[in-house]
């Protein structure tokens, strides 16, 4: 383009030789002529709705100004994903024009010179800068340091009153409902034409809306202005000390550095991140101290000391004098901050320690969380936890680690240490920042914008051609899953989250009553006619009935990208049901419990697996969840492990777990004396029977026995089949959980379960019909697995809609 445009081709052409060779051709034939009028060259590409993807090459400084060209392009990249490039070669003024306008639009912008590229280089993380043994140059922080939780309650959505329900509220109305005597029934108003649309309240019901287009246009740019200063808050967070140590907030903070032997390779890497530290974040603290710690702890000073310049560089010079030595005593690195240096914790605000490491320390998880929970709740004190990640060629030493955990082991164990301190969890490496608690709660607010601003394309969309009649099909929600994995039956948690109650059904939103084919036979000319509007919208046949899509391309998109949203939240839900002992004895759900397990003589050869998976059971679930627990074995006799329910107690379950290690295989299956006998425990809420095979006595007989004595208390009692093959057994084991209101697990299929799961996350969800689960007979797997394939069905079937 120059004053006039003049395209290649008209649309987009597939990529071949031919093609490439026809443009290579055109290319050369380019010559100069006129001005740069980019606002033309903008209006007549934009309106391909095909394009995904932008190249702007420009020299001279457009003939439009930014604020125009800023505006067109805003408003015609509205709802639409168009990544833009935008490209200056041997520019000064036009460099500033372009570089904004990518802004803008949320594009990339690159220069290029005759002389070289001089667009932005990445340096290498962390490698050993000049001077790094000389003094500190310390800076005094210009800003007040704020965690991004903090800063969003000035600065969020919510805040600015940008919510979108915010801003539709003046000019939403309920829907008037009003009883005509003439009619003797109640009528519902109705809208007129253009005058006001229906939109689907958070609350879940309809209101009607008033669509002002200024308004909608000037809250999209809102919208646009907020998600840059929140990538402007995130570039802040992701350089200089903040990229290692996150944003320091608290007036008197202990920094605790691991120095153990596995470190040795990085040690100037730790080094360096203290001098970052300590030059930028630590002049306006109000005291502070390092602790370094490997078997032994190695504090600084004996207490906290005031932050003034000459300790600083009196802190720098002591660290410059590390060395790497044992392993990672973390918990009494911990300690020690905790009872020497916040003694006082109880008469200061603004407490906190952060935790400078490279691996899980020496101490069990539970035991940490358990201490820092105890030492941080009541108080103004938090721990805040700093990962470092290094690569895996680092290690060259071959040192291995007191206590060994895979990054993935090591992430979860601290963001459970983290969460116990209510405080904040930030994993960087080399190549930057991995995850940071502070700039997730930031993209959170850029998705809750995202989605209103895609809420607000869709309203102004649908006002601009608003038909005659009005259209009752619905929109395609936006769907929010929870994180965190609920400690609930797989009906419980689908009740919640299935496909029908997050109103994803592919039916419910495509085809309402309008979108019904007929026909209708015309006396005149004595034949069947279509009606009027077949030939608007496109037909499909959908069980042997022709139906009409009423939707646009754009909600098309939108639905498969919540459904795939959807369908990952599943597996990894399913993932979570077939990891540690929840694959063996499902997810205990009550708080009081009894665990009553087969020791017959036929479980002799799963015996040892069984004792392991039950240890893995009382810590993992008991323990962790703090449940009051019994132990009951049965053979031909019963032996409990004690004569009531009990607290979950590291004493506790260390004596369970001794009790199940002196298990013996031997006679035949009592199941109804066990069961007899578990029921009498006071305030047992619920039962967990394992075993492998058929009782000895009378099936129906133990179902009518269990039946009389719930009619007592009522007590859930759920049935894990353990390698049993035996159909009328596990008939049985069905039939009493049903009765009882329990479950009925099985981890047959476990292993192909796990495959299917991570097939699906890495090659996605394109095949219906590759690959897939296993039938899974327990019901918390069973109902999560038909969901699964119902929610595949829908989008298989949307994308060939599409």
């Amino acid at each position: 383009f120059g004053t006039e445009t003049s395209p290649l081709w008209e649309s987009p052409k597939n990529v071949g030789v031919h093609v490439l060779s026809e443009a290579r051709q055109w290319v050369q034939q380019l010559a100069p002529a006129g001005g740069c009028n980019l606002l033309k060259a903008l209006k007549h590409i934009l309106t391909m709705k095909e394009l995904n993807s932008l190249v702007i090459i420009i020299r001279n400084c457009p003939d439009q100004s930014l604020e125009i060209l800023a505006d067109y392009a805003q408003q015609c990249m509205l709802g639409r994903k168009l990544l833009v490039h935008a490209v200056t070669y041997d520019c000064g003024s036009p460099a500033a024009t372009v570089k904004n306008l990518a802004e803008v639009v949320s594009g990339r912008y690159h220069c290029y010179s005759s002389t070289g590229e001089v667009g932005d280089t990445i340096p290498c993380f962390l490698s050993k800068p000049p001077k790094h043994e000389g003094p500190l140059i310390i800076q005094t922080p210009h800003f007040l340091a704020r965690t991004s939780t903090d800063w969003l309650k000035t600065n969020g959505l919510k805040a600015k009153k940008l919510n979108l329900y915010q801003v539709l509220a003046p000019n939403a109305f309920s829907p008037v409902e009003e009883f005509v005597p003439i009619l003797q029934k109640t009528v519902s108003s109705t809208l007129h034409e253009k005058a006001m649309m229906q939109f689907e309240w958070h609350d879940g019901t309809v209101k009607n809306i008033h669509v002002d287009l200024p308004i909608l246009y000037k809250y999209q740019k809102l919208l646009a202005k907020m998600v840059r200063i929140y990538e402007k808050r995130i570039n802040w967070l992701s350089v200089a000390s903040r990229r290692i140590w996150g944003s320091v907030c608290e007036k008197r903070v202990v920094i605790l550095v691991d120095i153990s032997v596995p470190n040795s390779t990085c040690i100037i890497h730790i080094q360096h991140s203290l001098r970052l530290l300590l030059e930028e974040q630590m002049l306006n603290k109000d005291c502070f101290n390092i602790i370094a710690f490997g078997s032994h702890i190695v504090p600084w000073q004996l207490e906290l000391v005031p932050s003034q310049p000459e300790s600083l560089q009196k802190a720098w010079r002591w660290v410059l004098r590390l060395q790497c030595s044992g392993s990672r005593n973390f918990m009494s690195a911990l300690r020690r901050a905790v009872e020497v240096d916040f003694k006082e914790k109880d008469k200061h605000k603004s407490q906190g320690i952060y935790l400078l490491t490279t691996g899980i320390p020496d101490q069990e998880t539970h035991t940490i969380s358990a201490y820092v929970a105890e030492a941080c709740r009541g108080f103004d004190l938090q721990l805040h936890v700093c990962l470092f990640s290094v690569m895996e060629d680092a290690d060259s030493c071959g040192i291995i680690p007191a206590r060994y955990a895979t990054p993935t082991e090591t992430v979860i164990a601290f963001k459970e240490i983290v969460q116990a301190a209510n405080g904040r969890f930030h994993w960087f490496g080399e190549a930057g920042i991995f995850e940071s608690d502070d700039i997730t709660v930031i993209v959170s607010e850029m998705e809750k914008a995202k989605n209103y601003s895609q809420k607000y394309f869709l309203l102004g969309a649908v006002y601009r051609s608003y038909p005659k009649t009005v259209c009752i099909r619905k929109h395609v929600p936006s769907v929010r899953l929870p994180k965190k994995e609920e400690i609930c039956s797989s009906k419980e948690w689908l009740t919640k989250y299935s496909i029908k109650k997050l109103k994803l059904e592919l039916p419910r939103l495509m085809f309402g009553p309008s979108c019904t084919h007929q026909k209708k036979i015309v006396e005149s000319l004595h034949k069947e006619v279509s009606a009027k509007y077949c030939t608007i919208f496109p037909s499909v046949e959908i069980n042997g009935v022709v139906r009409h899509l009423q939707v646009q391309s754009k909600e098309m998109e939108i639905y498969i990208e919540q459904m795939e949203k959807v369908l990952l939240r599943y597996l990894q839900r399913i993932q979570w049901l077939l990891s540690g002992s929840r694959r063996f004895f499902g997810t205990i759900l009550e708080a009081n419990v009894c665990v009553l397990i087969d020791t017959s003589g036929s479980m002799d050869p799963y015996l040892p697996h069984i004792m392991k998976e039950l240890t893995s059971l009382i810590w993992e679930q008991l323990r962790k969840n703090e449940i009051r627990f019994n132990l009951l074995r049965f053979a031909e006799n019963i032996e409990s492990w004690r004569e009531h329910l009990v607290e979950a107690t590291d004493k506790t379950c260390h004596d369970a777990v001794q009790w199940v290690s002196k298990f013996h295989a031997h006679g035949n299956t009592c199941i109804l004396m066990a069961l007899q006998k578990a029921l009498t425990f006071q305030g047992v809420e619920a039962l967990y029977i394992l075993t492998d095979g058929k009782p000895d006595t009378s099936c129906n007989l133990i179902l009518k026995e269990i039946e009389r004595l719930r009619k007592q208390r009522d007590i859930k009692i759920h049935t894990i089949s353990f390698s049993c093959v035996d159909r009328e057994a596990n008939e049985f084991l069905k039939k009493l959980a049903s009765q009882t209101g329990g479950r009925y697990h099985c981890n047959f299929g476990d292993m192909d379960g796990q495959l299917a799961a991570h097939r699906m996350l890495t090659e996605g969800f394109d095949d219906e019909d590759d690959p897939v689960f296993p039938y899974f007979e327990g019901d918390d797997l069973r109902k999560l697995t038909e969901e699964v394939a119902k929610a595949r069905g829908f989008l298989k079937q949307a994308k060939s809609l599409r």
